[in-house]
């Protein structure tokens, strides 16, 4: 792909156009394929780049549905390597702040992932968790998942006062 190429640009707009390409290929030609490519991307070393390709696999779940990205994504979060952990809690934010409502059908399936990254030791990776449960939150509000994000918030709440 030399579109990933395109998230190096300096200009933005250029950069979510190129983000935003990505969602339509994938509406093409099927997600996997695409999502293969981005995960791959962030194994990269440049931030900027990482960051962008979380942006745009977060738009590939919500143009193809988030049921053809969540998994692979969590399958991603095993690999042992912190930047792609961080880069999987990233997209997973982005993807339940642009899905909404439609999270209340995976609050179950990632809460396990979760936990597990509200309590890990770099703070990055808790601090990421904090905001995709802030993002699931807002978006199942009301709609009977209320005890998987009370059992969120219980580990969210250490992490409120924790100093580093």
């Amino acid at each position: 792909f030399e579109l990933l190429e395109m998230l190096k640009a300096h200009k933005k707009a250029i950069r979510r156009a190129a983000v935003s390409t990505f969602g339509f290929i994938a509406k093409a030609i099927g997600p996997q394929d695409v999502l293969h490519t981005l995960l791959n991307n962030l194994k990269v070393q440049d931030r900027q780049m990482r960051v962008w390709t979380t942006v745009a696999i977060a738009i590939v779940a919500e143009t193809c549905g988030p049921f053809t990205v969540l998994p692979a994504l969590m399958n991603e979060y095993r690999v042992p390597e912190l930047n792609i952990q961080n880069g999987v809690l990233k997209s997973l934010s982005f993807v339940f702040e642009y899905i909404g409502d439609m999270g209340k059908d995976y609050v179950y399936a990632v809460t396990p992932l979760l936990e597990d990254a509200l309590m890990e030791r770099d703070p990055v990776h808790r601090q990421t968790a904090c905001s995709i449960v802030k993002h699931l939150s807002l978006g199942v509000v009301g709609l009977g998942c209320e005890d998987a994000l009370l059992h969120l918030f219980n580990y969210v709440w250490p992490n409120i006062f924790e100093e580093s």
